[in-house]
């Protein structure tokens, strides 16, 4: 049974099918810096992701693994371009599959994992959790950017301008008064 603390580095590979049956866990810490995909998505790559993660069999003797997958991720907001922590959280509930026949059977609470050997890439595993919980739009919350309070109170400054009676309409006035005289 293979098993780390919360602060341990992950290992890259796993062998997925013996931890299932021997019931295993798996927890530890991965590096931004060794998630080259999600590195992409990243305004830096300090930090890490921390997972903890039970393998067992379920009732149909299925390889499956439980867990959760947490890191708070330096995203670039896309109201003021400025960095903004999001703390994301995969709650993560796979099976281990080794054909697409398989993986289509599966119920709905589980996702397939396609394994082509007994061996699990735990840090590919975790990055596909983490890009899945990856916000759709990164923003800071409401009144924390400095550009977005002052595009709100433009729009507020050109909503009340709307308001206030319009110099050109005296023209109109003008215009279909002389239809009538002609």
């Amino acid at each position: 049974m293979h098993s780390a603390s919360a602060s341990s580095p992950l290992p890259h590979h796993v062998d997925a099918v013996k931890l299932c049956q021997q019931g295993g866990h798996l927890s530890g810490s991965a590096s931004f810096a060794q998630l080259h995909r999600l590195g992409d998505q990243l305004c830096h790559q300090n930090g890490q992701a921390q997972v903890d993660w039970q393998f067992s069999l379920d009732e149909q003797s299925r390889k499956v693994i439980h867990g959760t997958v947490t890191a708070v991720l330096p995203l670039v907001c896309q109201r003021c371009l400025e960095q903004v922590d999001v703390a994301v959280q995969a709650d993560t509930s796979l099976a281990l599959v080794w054909s697409d026949e398989q993986a289509a059977q599966l119920s709905r609470s589980l996702d397939p994992v396609l394994m082509e050997n007994d061996v699990l890439d735990v840090l590919a595993t975790v990055e596909d959790e983490l890009l899945l919980a990856l916000p759709i739009v990164a923003t800071h919350e409401k009144g924390v950017c400095e550009i977005a309070q002052q595009f709100e109170e433009l729009l507020a400054e050109a909503s009340e301008a709307e308001k206030s009676p319009n110099p050109f309409h005296v023209l109109a006035n003008l215009k279909t008064d002389g239809n009538k005289t002609s």
